[in-house]
């Protein structure tokens, strides 16, 4: 999820009018009705997410996070229930939402069978013990840094400029060279990493290639596809990892828009995606898609055996433990398939245990969680029918789609830097020319508020005069 959520400037005065008798009647009918639905489960899921799986303080999240992604949600009603582990948030008494946390899974909006299905959904599942672990980073927790004053100033620099920086770790040669955090916030915290939850549905998915469950080049497994007339069914999960599905979807953030739909209101995210038509045929065209994540996820799901308990316990064994990512929260839909497009959290560490596993070409320690084969696929740019090159590789940013003729992305930079890359400026950088690792988690206040080229740039060229 990249784009500001739903940012209208005149929203709020719309849904007044709407509240007072107008709604069906204005031109903006269908985007008033949904404005409502989409705030409230925005408020709840996220206020949720805040307090449950960050371990923040309600306040701190609704003044910090909540009140300003949008005007419209200065006016919500939030409520917190701390012994029912929910929160329930409304708009205008047009809508109310509720979203449930639990524990291993996170928080979930409760969708048409209620919020006593999901504590169903959620027997089974054993949720991995965060521990002080006496082995050196990234098997363990015993972290030495090693800051010079060139890196130290990098790094003031990155948490002074009003893009509000929560937390940036420094890797180099497989060691953790700087670490700091905010005010509030420290190694404990789990911070979501909104889209970079792709790269981890996509290092999952490398994960069931690996065991040969599925095929990169072969049609993907999508029950809604199995009629071979369909002109979907030729979608390949490559396809669907590279964003060249063809598929339609909006990727933009006004209530109503397909993005906005999915997460807020629709109880299955990955049967909505798969419900759009194509807009080109697979392969022909290039449009970045969070449908398109939640589809994998789906069949993610479905590989584990189609229950939330399953897909924890996947995901729990083939990457989280092995890396020692034991902090990760994927929080599921109401169906119990993980929003692999957007809901994924875990301490700052562990994002960058998440870009070592790729510096290491897929291994942790003695253990391979997908093929060093998948790694070079991820950081390779993909290509469209007519041979064009895109810098995007199997849901990770690349900096440049491999033509001398086009200007890398993040101009001071390394080429072969690769990212993956959430709203609000999560970032995990990794750079294997330099055996380098960064991750920046944050709330910007405004799209592109941290400016990415100049302080990774700027980290990268301190640590080159710490040799």
């Amino acid at each position: 999820m990249k784009r500001s959520v739903w940012i209208a400037g005149g929203l709020l005065a719309l849904v007044t009018a709407a509240g007072a008798g107008v709604l069906c009647f204005t031109p903006a009918g269908p985007f008033l009705r949904n404005a409502p639905e989409v705030g409230a489960g925005y408020a709840a899921e996220l206020t949720c997410a805040g307090i449950f799986v960050m371990g923040r303080d309600p306040d701190d999240v609704i003044r910090d996070d909540i009140r300003p992604a949008n005007p419209l949600l200065k006016h919500a009603e939030i409520s917190v229930d701390r012994d029912g582990k929910s929160v329930t948030a409304s708009l205008f008494s047009l809508a109310r939402r509720t979203a449930l946390y639990r524990p291993g899974l996170g928080c979930t909006l409760a969708g048409k069978e209620g919020v006593q299905a999901l504590r169903d959904q959620a027997v089974g599942v054993v949720p991995m013990e965060m521990r002080e672990r006496p082995a050196p980073w990234p098997a363990g927790d015993k972290v030495e840094t090693a800051e010079t004053p060139e890196l130290a100033k990098a790094l003031d620099d990155a948490f002074a400029d009003g893009s509000n920086t929560r937390a940036i770790i420094v890797v180099q040669a497989g060691k953790i060279v700087a670490e700091r955090y905010a005010q509030g916030f420290d190694r404990a915290t789990r911070f979501p990493g909104w889209s970079m939850a792709k790269s981890v549905t996509s290092a999952l998915t490398g994960a069931l290639v690996a065991e040969g469950r599925l095929s990169l080049d072969a049609p993907a497994p999508v029950p809604a596809w199995t009629d071979a007339s369909d002109a979907r069914h030729a979608i390949t999960l490559r396809q669907l990892l590279t964003m060249s599905s063809g598929l339609h979807f909006k990727e933009y953030y006004l209530p109503g828009d397909d993005a906005t739909t999915m997460l807020y209101r629709r109880d299955d995210t990955g049967a909505f995606a798969a419900s759009q038509p194509l807009d080109h045929p697979p392969g022909a065209a290039w449009s970045y898609s969070s449908g398109t994540a939640n589809i994998v996820s789906r069949l993610v799901f479905q590989a584990a055996g189609s229950t939330a308990a399953g897909t924890y316990d996947f995901a729990r064994t083939h990457l989280f433990e092995p890396t020692g990512m034991t902090s990760a929260v994927m929080s599921p839909d109401a169906t119990g398939s993980p929003v692999g497009s957007s809901y994924v959290s875990m301490t700052a560490r562990d994002w960058a245990r998440f870009g070592q596993l790729y510096l290491d070409g897929g291994r942790a320690g003695w253990q391979r969680v997908f093929s060093e084969a998948w790694t070079e696929e991820s950081r390779r740019p993909a290509k469209l029918a007519d041979g064009k090159p895109v810098a995007y590789g199997l849901s990770f940013w690349l900096n440049s789609d491999g033509t001398a003729d086009t200007p890398l992305r993040f101009p001071d930079c390394p080429a072969d830097t690769y990212f993956a890359e959430g709203h609000y400026g999560q970032f995990v950088g990794i750079v294997p020319s330099e055996h380098v690792v960064l991750v920046r988690l944050g709330q910007n206040p405004g799209e592109g508020a941290f400016n990415a080229n100049r302080h990774f740039a700027a980290m990268m060229e301190a640590l080159k005069a710490r040799h």
